[in-house]
């Protein structure tokens, strides 16, 4: 799969959530059960390797870091999934800190949608605005609890949908707003698929 919008990749997780009768937020390690996935969970040599893909014509694995917490593993998940789904070729490895090509921003924002969805999110955001404004860290983790993610990759979805978000802010109503271009929506830093265990 070559580049695609924003637009266009959470189309595309759409369908997949569709296509598997999920609503809102999906469990990952369900959706690979369904999908006949096996999940190992493994302790690699270096911690920056967050998993792997393994992709066979009768089989897949999906295996993770063991040195991560549960919300890291549950992300790394993701992310593979949405490799197997969007993406051919029969292995991917996913480094912390590796270049973020095409395929790997398609993974690391798909896993995101899937986890976050961004409707989901705007609107819980919304319900704690007056909180995140008051007390940021409060709010990122209250996000991550209701998401069941780490405050890393909630920090990371606030940078990713800031266009949304100020769409939000101006009034626009949350089923009215729609994701703005990749590049309007790139963070300032360059994004990590590693989301850290934090607090």
């Amino acid at each position: 799969m070559k580049f695609i919008s924003k637009a266009a990749l959470y189309g595309e997780i759409d369908r997949i959530r569709t296509e598997n009768g999920v609503l809102g937020p999906l469990d990952p390690y369900a959706l690979a059960r369904r999908h006949g996935i096996k999940i190992s969970v493994y302790e690699f040599d270096s911690r920056r390797l967050s998993g792997v893909l393994m992709r066979g014509k009768r089989r897949a694995e999906i295996v993770v870091n063991s040195s991560r917490c549960a919300e890291a593993r549950r992300f790394a998940v993701a992310h593979e999934l949405v490799h197997y789904f969007l993406h051919d070729g029969t292995e991917f490895m996913c480094l912390e800190d590796s270049g973020v090509t095409a395929l790997e921003w398609q993974a690391n924002e798909g896993a995101a949608e899937l986890l976050l969805p961004y409707r989901d999110f705007l609107s819980f955001y919304k319900n704690i605005r007056s909180l995140y404004i008051a007390d940021e860290d409060r709010a990122v983790r209250a996000l991550a609890k209701e998401f069941s993610v780490t405050p890393g990759m909630v920090k990371t979805r606030l940078l990713s949908l800031s266009p949304e978000i100020a769409q939000l802010e101006a009034g626009t109503p949350i089923e009215n707003i729609h994701p703005l271009p990749r590049r309007a929506a790139a963070p300032r830093k360059k994004p990590s698929i590693d989301v850290l265990c934090e607090g």
